[in-house]
């Protein structure tokens, strides 16, 4: 059985192996580096919590942040990330993680969990409608600020 757990600086070089390969999956690249990532999983006060799955090795994470909804004036969670490498689907490993997410969250003050995946990932929006999960139509952008 998979275990579900706060990331921590000895998973670094496998969890970055997995960030590089959600990236790819998703047809981008991750520019984290290394020391990056060490300093995510080191200091105190961190933009992002990370959690991974692993059995005989890390076969998933999950990275999650929060904001603030001025229209609901509440806070959320956001699930940045949830990505559980081949080997390890269809084992419940990313149904443990979400789970270990909604709880954080839930235990962190959020009120709720937002997401977004990309709109070809059919396996990925049958998963989260599994997990309960409300698809909202809209449309997201991005502008590089440098």
């Amino acid at each position: 059985m998979p275990v579900v757990g706060e990331a921590a600086s000895q998973h670094a070089d496998d969890l970055l192996e997995l960030i590089r390969e959600h990236a790819a999956y998703e047809r981008t690249t991750a520019g984290i580096t290394r020391e990056e990532l060490l300093r995510l999983l080191t200091e105190r006060h961190v933009p992002v919590r990370l959690f991974v799955a692993q059995s005989d090795r890390l076969q998933g994470y999950a990275a999650l942040t929060f904001d603030h909804s001025l229209w609901r004036a509440r806070r959320f969670a956001h699930l940045d990330c949830l990505f559980v490498r081949a080997s390890g689907r269809g084992k419940g490993m990313g149904a443990r993680l979400f789970a270990h997410v909604v709880d954080e969250a839930r235990a962190s003050g959020a009120d709720r969990l937002e997401w977004q995946t990309p709109d070809w990932n059919r396996d990925a929006i049958r998963f989260y409608e599994r997990e309960g999960g409300v698809w909202h139509a809209k449309a997201r952008f991005s502008l590089a600020l440098s």
